[in-house]
């Protein structure tokens, strides 16, 4: 049985580290990491105060008081500016603790394992370049943990930024993680590129040609594959999440994806729409088929962090950045649309703290969603 517990980033190369981390606030769930510094900068406390500064008599601190009740540790209705430092101080100290500096260079010309001479029932693992958003991100780290011992070769490099900088589109306007991504295409090893959706203006099919033409000067097999997560604030979506999401799909794969796969015939275009597993998940919830999970996203913020921690909420915020149930759920979902893989030869997959949630079942039933968009690709 494998249980999965929140982890730092794998699989990164060292000049990814270095402009990540710079945006690593804006791409995790703890953006209000971000926030509570700039609520929180000497500026704002220039002009003099007589007493203690706290939220009596300050208006960021109140703001910040009103966004982040937990940091109010002697819980007495005020927040003092030395509590909201220690706070600050805290936080970072968790996002730092995610990060772990694993340096690993763009792959070789040469010595691959993908090239490596497989046995009977392995599968001969991709190079894969993934590049995407905060909605993404996690699902990433999770496959990474995740690929079975019979799929030899599995290599992942990652270039990502926080909301739309993390679109097709935006990833190719900034010219750093423009050409940090040609570095890594550049050494004609990358055989799948994985990106994902933000908004049509950002994320068209010009957009995703971009991306595709070059990779495609760099390895004429490139194989592609577009995720798609779900919309943003899930907490507030209707009843019958999967109906509506799986209509909407449909007609995303008609489009974008059709258009896509018309414009690259020789390349193979997967699609792989893991909102599908996010809205099922929203659905046993309400039907209280989820055990140990109470909410989609906590209402009460006084208990949001805490329910955080004991994963009893699908969410982690209102804009909808996942818990651990939905990255690795969105995760599964990568892994067999990627292999065609029989889920069923995986070992138990669990999220820690959340044993009784089979997380294979519910990849098993949301990939016969997902295959019929590929379908005709793997009959090819």
């Amino acid at each position: 049985m494998t249980f999965y517990s929140q982890e730092p980033p794998v699989n990164v190369s060292s000049d990814q580290l270095l402009i990540d981390r710079g945006n690593w606030i804006w791409s995790t769930p703890k953006i209000c990491v971000f926030l509570f510094s700039l609520l929180l900068a000497p500026s704002l406390f220039a002009s003099p105060l007589k007493g203690e500064i706290s939220s009596k008599n300050n208006e960021r601190l109140r703001q910040a008081l009103k966004e982040f009740p937990e940091a109010d540790t002697n819980k007495d209705g005020v927040l003092t500016l030395i509590e909201a430092r220690a706070f600050r101080a805290q936080q970072r100290g968790e996002e730092e603790s995610q990060i772990r500096e694993e340096v690993i260079k763009p792959p070789k010309a040469q010595n691959s394992p993908s090239n490596a001479i497989l046995k009977e029932g392995e599968i001969k693992g991709y190079h894969g370049l993934y590049m995407g958003h905060s909605f993404f991100q996690p699902s990433v780290w999770k496959l990474a943990k995740m690929i079975p011992s019979d799929i030899k070769g599995h290599t992942q490099y990652s270039v990502f930024s926080g909301g739309a900088n993390g679109s097709p589109g935006g990833l190719w306007a900034a010219k750093k993680k423009r050409e940090q991504a040609k570095k890594i295409l550049e050494t004609k090893k990358i055989d799948l590129l994985v990106m994902t959706y933000y908004s049509p203006r950002d994320s068209s099919i010009e957009h995703y040609s971009r991306w595709f033409d070059f990779a495609i000067a760099q390895n004429s097999e490139v194989t592609f594959m577009v995720a798609l997560p779900w919309a943003k604030q899930p907490h507030e979506v209707e009843q019958s999440a999967s109906k509506m999401a799986q209509k909407k799909v449909t007609e995303f794969n008609e489009t974008l994806i059709a258009a896509l796969r018309e414009k690259y015939p020789k390349n193979k275009v997967l699609f792989c729409p893991y909102a599908l597993g996010a809205y099922e998940l929203i659905d046993r919830l309400r039907n209280q088929k989820l055990s140990g999970v109470k909410y989609i996203l906590d209402p009460n913020r006084k208990t949001r962090a805490e329910s955080k921690r004991k994963k009893r909420q699908l969410f982690n915020d209102e804009l909808g950045h996942s818990g651990e149930l939905v990255s690795a759920l969105g995760a599964l979902l990568w892994l067999q649309t990627l292999y065609e893989y029989d889920l069923s030869k995986l070992e138990d997959q669990r999220v820690e703290g959340l044993g009784k949630i089979d997380l294979r079942e519910l990849a098993q039933v949301v990939s016969k969603r997902i295959a019929p968009f590929n379908a005709k690709l793997n009959k090819d």
